[in-house]
């Protein structure tokens, strides 16, 4: 959340506030959208950095929160989840409560075509390979279910299946270079979007991978999808590289 708050106010003319008192630029009145987007996360960084309650922080959102919902996605839900940290800390009042959209830059329903095109690609010899990734076992049956998968409309597991193909297709997603990795983090992800991550798979993948990502061409959709499950659940914090943090979708 820091860092993003930290690349909102880069995007500002000056990484520095627009004025030496934070306050005073947030409702300067003749201060434009431009200016107001920096200005308005360097008092949110400030809040949560000190973990101060501030009492202008409610006329903040009153009067500014039609300009802030109607900034680009990445800025928007930066700034929102600033406020809605603030609120669960008590330090922000109930009325400074985004909307569940508000936090999220890119919607699981734009998100779930990307990742579906992309596991969709896989070709015959990564279908091949990928079937025996359990040891050799099994081999027809997770190559018959996997092929099923690839059919569905909506590519989701069958619901009461939860092997077939699900093991070799998380085995496959743990070896970066291998064949058929990337449609099979793809399924991984599809997956943990629609789940909430329940059993920790793409956090497992991001923390062990972040770096091999970072140089896929799907990167971007990847990422992404990442980001939608740290916007949409408080409590998924994965632990990356030293000095890294999450791109902006």
């Amino acid at each position: 959340m820091l860092a993003d708050l930290e690349r909102v106010i880069d995007t500002g003319e000056d990484s520095d506030p627009v004025d030496s008192d934070l306050w005073a630029a947030v409702f300067r009145p003749t201060i434009n959208r431009q200016d107001l987007y920096p200005a308005v996360a360097s008092v949110l960084l400030h809040l949560v950095k000190t973990a101060t309650r501030d009492p202008q922080l409610d006329v903040l959102w009153s009067r500014h929160l039609p300009t802030l919902r109607a900034t680009p996605a990445p800025i928007r839900a930066a700034l929102m989840q600033a406020f809605e940290h603030l609120r669960q800390h008590h330090l922000a009042p109930e009325e400074c409560r985004p909307r569940p959209d508000d936090l999220i830059t890119a919607r699981l329903q734009d998100l779930e075509p990307l990742l579906i095109a992309r596991a969709r690609q896989m070709t015959l010899s990564e279908i091949d390979h990928i079937s025996r990734a359990d040891y050799g076992c099994d081999v027809a049956r997770h190559k018959a279910a996997l092929i099923l998968l690839l059919a569905d409309p909506h590519l989701a597991y069958p619901p009461a299946e939860v092997w077939f193909p699900a093991e070799v297709v998380e085995l496959v997603s743990h070896l970066p270079g291998a064949p058929g990795h990337v449609p099979c983090l793809a399924i991984v992800l599809l997956d943990a979007l629609r789940s909430g991550d329940h059993t920790g798979n793409a956090r497992n993948r991001l923390e062990s991978q972040f770096l091999q990502i970072a140089g896929l061409p799907e990167a971007p959709q990847f990422f992404a999808a990442f980001r939608h499950l740290y916007e949409a659940d408080g409590n998924w914090n994965p632990t990356l590289p030293e000095h890294v943090t999450l791109p902006w979708a």
